[in-house]
């Protein structure tokens, strides 16, 4: 029983950490809100994805896979600025394709505020270390909660942020510190985002 607990713990961090990384979050996300607010939804929800979720994570485990970067995550910063270049763009040019669409509001703020955030990580994590996984479920946690107003998306989305902050934590990933300050830029984005567009229009 002694070693069974740290081994359950360290599965559970894992699968918030992994299964729940801030590629998955995002996608899940800009996919909901397009869902929720575009009448042809799939081709935003595809544009979106592919450019500011799936482009970056290829980009992140071919990297890896290179040898150019020591982990997916990319935890040293000296490795990050070809990373962070090459997504940018992905992002930059998501954000164009989504603002020519005709597309719905929500969707183009989604974006706007997903270059934002990218550019203000990328300036941050020059000088000090935040946690992306807090800050990505923290934005994922408020946008959701606050926007379909629901008990039980609301407990969800907590479970959520708190597992994943957890994780990175208890894995080593993070000092406390930097996930605490993660989640405040996140709630920071995330009301931002809120503020600019309202409730949104849940079906």
């Amino acid at each position: 029983m002694g070693h069974s607990r740290p081994a359950f713990l360290k599965v559970l961090a894992q699968f918030f950490t992994e299964v729940l990384n801030p590629f998955v979050l995002v996608a899940v996300l800009l996919t909901l809100v397009a869902w929720a607010t575009d009448p042809r939804w799939g081709q935003t929800a595809f544009i979106s994805v592919l450019f500011i979720s799936a482009i970056p994570m290829m980009t992140s485990l071919v990297m890896v896979r290179l040898g150019k970067t020591t982990d997916k995550y990319i935890r040293h910063r000296t490795q990050r600025h070809a990373y962070y270049a090459i997504s940018l763009v992905s992002i930059l040019l998501g954000a164009v394709l989504i603002f020519i669409l005709d597309t719905s509001n929500e969707a183009r703020w989604m974006l706007a505020f997903s270059v934002g955030t990218m550019l203000i990580v990328m300036a941050i994590n020059s000088w000090l270390k935040i946690s992306f996984h807090a800050l990505m479920a923290a934005v994922f946690a408020l946008v959701l909660a606050i926007g379909m107003a629901n008990i039980w998306v609301t407990l969800l989305c907590l479970v959520i942020w708190c597992g994943v902050s957890w994780s990175r934590v208890f894995l080593s990933r993070h000092s406390f510190t930097e996930v605490v300050s993660g989640s405040a830029l996140g709630c920071v984005v995330g009301f931002a985002y809120l503020s600019a567009v309202g409730q949104l229009p849940w079906p």
